[in-house]
């Protein structure tokens, strides 16, 4: 009855997962094809199974002459990875006080933090905007990454996992001759080692993703974040193609996929450690 029941799981999470991979497979190949073909496919089984005769990388050479997209995707790596260490870093040392330490007005710092949570990003927006420009930091990368390094759900997530920290570690740091600041950067931190990389996976994504803040924040070609490049790309109706734009968002999602195929293990634990569904 086990082994019945195990192999329908199997089963059907298989049956799931391909839901999710067919149209993964049809951007892959539609990119390696001409738009005539990939209108020829749809509907039929050849637009999830190659046909090599069918395939070329014209399409990519094309996008690649009409545009740098790796600049935009160097920008992008380099944004989700700043965002990421600094984001670490502040939001789990906000975390640990909020666990670890007694201090005035503790508690509704953290009403004030679970309330901040249910404020859509469409509400603070424009006030980000206004304060970043009266800076004048606009068209900059620490204007664009300032406003969302300190994110109130890590906090609140950091904080959570704290709570549960053993402290018997940090009591025996302190024993060895470290401060409070070195057991949490030589105990707690090692031994937190699948929160950090899920928080900060679930931050690169957040980043990488983002759309509304850079297209405010960034109007320098130069500085362009991928997400922003490709709306440009995807509105240019004389140079781009089907295939164009299959061949771009294949080259944006290989990063992602990387990611998740070398931390998904932490990933996995991580989420069931601090309790994210």
């Amino acid at each position: 009855m086990k082994t019945v029941k195990k192999t329908l799981f199997y089963v059907l999470a298989s049956v799931i997962a391909l839901q999710f991979l067919i149209p993964l497979v049809w951007m892959v190949l539609s990119s390696f094809k001409m738009d005539e073909v990939i209108y020829k496919d749809i509907g039929s089984i050849y637009a999830v199974i190659p046909r090599f005769s069918d395939l070329s990388l014209k399409s990519y050479k094309e996008l690649l002459g009409f545009y740098n997209i790796f600049k935009n995707l160097g920008n992008s790596l380099l944004y989700a990875s700043l965002t990421v260490v600094f984001g670490l870093t502040i939001n789990s040392l906000a975390g640990y006080a909020l666990a670890r330490f007694k201090f005035p007005f503790k508690d509704g710092i953290l009403i004030f933090i679970i309330a901040l949570m249910i404020v859509p990003i469409e509400a603070t927006i424009l006030p980000l905007y206004l304060v970043v420009n009266e800076m004048g930091l606009i068209n900059t990368i620490a204007g664009y990454l300032l406003p969302f390094i300190v994110n109130v759900m890590n906090i609140f997530l950091f904080r959570q996992y704290f709570l549960s920290f053993p402290g018997e570690l940090i009591e025996s740091g302190k024993i060895d001759g470290l401060s409070e600041l070195g057991c949490f950067f030589r105990i707690v931190i090692p031994s937190s080692l699948n929160m950090y990389i899920t928080v900060g996976i679930l931050t690169f994504l957040s980043s990488w993703n983002d759309f509304l803040w850079p297209v405010m924040a960034l109007s320098d070609s130069n500085l362009m974040p991928i997400q922003v490049a490709l709306n440009a790309i995807f509105s240019d109706k004389y140079n781009i193609f089907t295939s164009h734009i299959m061949a771009a968002l294949t080259i944006v999602t290989i990063p992602i996929v990387i990611l998740y195929i070398l931390f998904q293990r932490y990933i996995v634990e991580g989420s069931m450690q601090s309790g994210i569904k």
